[in-house]
């Protein structure tokens, strides 16, 4: 999706309301996050924050202009002497002085570096803040399916429950009609209490879910639209590792800070340097002076000025030389933290990949393994009535069925947060990608 498509959904879903008994869908999630989130705001902030340093660079090159202006009341005794007399003036009178002058920096490589610094900064910045969209992106998306995976187990052990009384209640018809035991009645009550204990826990991890959801969307939600039960894989654009390497090192947000974080280490390096270099500025001023001094009593004059003044450093104490090898030793750091950050973009990269190229043998193989453990379940019930398999065979079997299930579950929602982790390794994570995944979900 273009920017300009972005900004329309996102002005449009503004201007609606959502009513509060419709389903949320991920995408109306997004919005709301973007709007409220307190994280994703305070990002904002900063990212209009460094938006301000390509200026502040620039003010560095241009025109300086200052302008001073003073006025007093003096109260003065001058006195005169000679050989013969002496004698005391008493003079009270009003000086003024104005003054305006323009500094234009003409060789100043410092000014220089600030401004290249600046630009750095700033562009620095704005990978900073898109970084953060795509952290919202997956922020929103592991809170909205925790809800969805807090609730779907929330209905595993209410299923889970009902299953262990109805064998319960089968174990008591039998025990009452001479064909159970005590043991029987027991094992199955105890698989249901601790099932009972799992829906309580449930419970609480949905409210908590909830909580963490309605937390950066700035409201309460009343439902979510839940994940479809048998969703398409998301294609990807290719699947030669070897070409997402190459795609998330040109991409990647974080090592294009990285990057940036090494111009400006650069240029903080030819900012240091520049303190031992000579700076030439063109001068122009106008002074005008009234009675500024007891001898130009009464008079005014006014100077223009125009000129250039050269500053050469001599000797600073060494601080400059100091702050040279400080700034060399600061850009080897950042090349070296340049480097470290592209070995854990490719690590990343390399264990989402297989995560979300695994997943269609995955999710083959959690769904091969419920159907075996309702087989399994539906056997074992059969073969007690053969008296070849016992009530805790039965329980056995009805707990692997609902682990396995749980399993499918939770693989579906790490497929969908693998994929999502795996655009933002290789820098491509964007609206759309939001977008495709929220098509895998079923609207209410």
């Amino acid at each position: 999706m273009t920017l300009w498509r972005q900004a329309v959904y996102l002005a449009v879903m503004g201007a609606l309301s959502i009513h509060q008994a419709q389903a949320l869908d991920l995408l109306e999630a997004y919005t709301l996050a973007r709007a409220n989130d307190p994280t994703f705001k305070a990002a904002y902030q900063a990212y209009q924050a460094g938006k301000e340093y390509k200026t502040l660079g620039r003010a560095n090159l241009l025109p300086m202009i200052t302008a001073s202006y003073s006025r007093f009341r003096n109260h003065a005794d001058i006195e005169y002497q000679n050989s013969l007399f002496s004698r005391t003036e008493k003079r009270e009178y009003t000086s003024e002085s104005a003054s305006v002058q323009l500094r234009q920096p003409l060789i100043n490589f410092d000014a220089y570096a600030r401004y290249k610094q600046g630009l750095a900064q700033t562009s620095m910045s704005e990978q900073e803040f898109a970084i953060r969209d795509q952290e919202l992106i997956l922020r929103v998306f592991n809170r909205y399916a925790a809800v969805l995976y807090a609730k779907d187990m929330l209905s595993l052990s209410e299923r889970k429950k009902a299953a262990y009384e109805e064998q319960m209640q089968a174990n008591l018809y039998m025990y009452k009609h001479g064909e159970g035991t005590k043991t029987d009645i027991l094992e199955s009550q105890a698989r249901y209490d601790l099932a009972e204990a799992d829906i309580v826990e449930a419970r609480d991890n949905v409210s908590d879910a909830q909580a963490a959801l309605d937390q950066i969307l700035g409201r309460t939600t009343e439902s979510i639209d839940p994940l479809l039960d048998n969703f398409t894989l998301l294609p990807l654009q290719t699947d030669d590792l070897a070409e997402w390497e190459a795609i998330a090192l040109q991409n990647n947000i974080e090592l294009s800070i990285q990057r940036y974080a090494v111009e400006v280490a650069q240029q903080e390096l030819k900012r240091s340097q520049a303190g031992h270099l000579p700076k030439l500025d063109a001068v122009a001023s106008w002074n005008n002076n009234t009675s500024d001094t007891t001898n130009t009593y009464n008079q005014e004059s006014t100077i223009r000025s125009v000129g250039l003044q050269v500053t050469v450093p001599i000797f600073s104490g060494g601080a400059t030389s100091a702050r040279v090898r400080q700034s060399q030793a600061n850009l080897y750091k950042a090349k070296e933290q340049f480097d470290e950050t592209a070995n854990k973009v490719t690590l990343e990269l390399q264990q989402q990949f297989n995560l979300v190229s695994n997943a269609k043998r995955k999710l083959k193989a959690y769904r091969t393994a419920v159907n075996s453990a309702e087989m399994l379940v539906h056997a074992t019930k059969k073969s007690i009535k053969g008296g070849t398999r016992t009530n805790v065979d039965v329980l056995n079997a009805e707990s692997q069925l609902f682990e396995a299930k749980a399993d499918l579950l939770l693989a579906r929602y790490n497929y969908l947060q693998s994929y999502l982790n795996f655009k933002k390794a290789a820098g491509t994570l964007v609206f759309d990608d939001l977008e495709h995944v929220a098509s895998r979900f079923r609207s209410q």
